[in-house]
């Protein structure tokens, strides 16, 4: 059966305090720009990711993990499918309502044709990105699975936050508020880096089971 509304408002909650917590915006201030929000990295990135997971128990929250969870299950599984793609569906919804949110409320925010003035470049495979992403996800898969903890996740996420897209779901937000001229490129990345992740967790699992 698919997700329920239960599980994809506790996904859209998750993904919505992550981004505004956690990813934060760019605004501009008196020294240039400046980010607010805690941002992928450093100890309080870890604490509040840890937090998250614990508060919203069952989210996935970042694509990334959703993706493991793709690749690792039952791939003919029509409902898994679903309810995968749902949490996904709800990252993003999440993370709109959240850069709306802080939109209205901080007016030197800057925008997306601010950010991307030229719009972004097309995508183009790179195999030591999609190498960095296997390698990632393979780490973070066991990470995920043998700690089975939310805070284990949140320090190995942080760690390995550039090889993962774990802005993901941000990115696909903000491209969507903004006439998704960028969707192409965006979109690609967002699933090109999730599904090599996910690889990355399903070669874990592959030799995790042959030891």
């Amino acid at each position: 059966m698919g997700m329920d509304t239960k599980d994809m408002m506790n996904e859209m909650g998750a993904a919505f305090a992550v981004t505004w917590l956690v990813m934060g915006m760019t605004i501009v201030g008196d020294g240039g720009l400046e980010l607010v929000g805690i941002g992928m990295s450093g100890i309080m990135a870890v604490a509040a990711l840890g937090v998250a997971w614990s508060a919203f128990a069952g989210a996935h929250i970042l694509p990334p993990v959703t993706w493991m969870h793709i690749m690792t299950g039952d791939l003919a599984d029509t409902d898994a499918w679903m309810a995968n793609g749902a949490k996904l569906a709800m990252q993003v919804v999440g993370g709109a309502l959240a850069l709306i949110m802080m939109a209205e409320m901080n007016d030197t925010a800057v925008t997306y044709d601010q950010a991307w003035p030229d719009g972004q470049e097309a995508w183009a495979f790179d195999a030591m990105t999609m190498a960095g992403g296997l390698a990632a996800g393979a780490v973070l898969w066991c990470i995920h699975t043998k700690a089975d903890s939310g805070w284990a996740t949140a320090i190995g996420v942080v760690a390995m936050g550039a090889y993962i897209g774990a802005e993901g779901s941000v990115d696909m937000a903000s491209v969507l508020m903004n006439d998704a001229g960028d969707m192409v490129p965006v979109l690609l990345a967002w699933v090109m880096t999730g599904v090599s992740v996910g690889l990355g967790a399903k070669l874990a699992t592959v030799i995790d089971e042959n030891l």
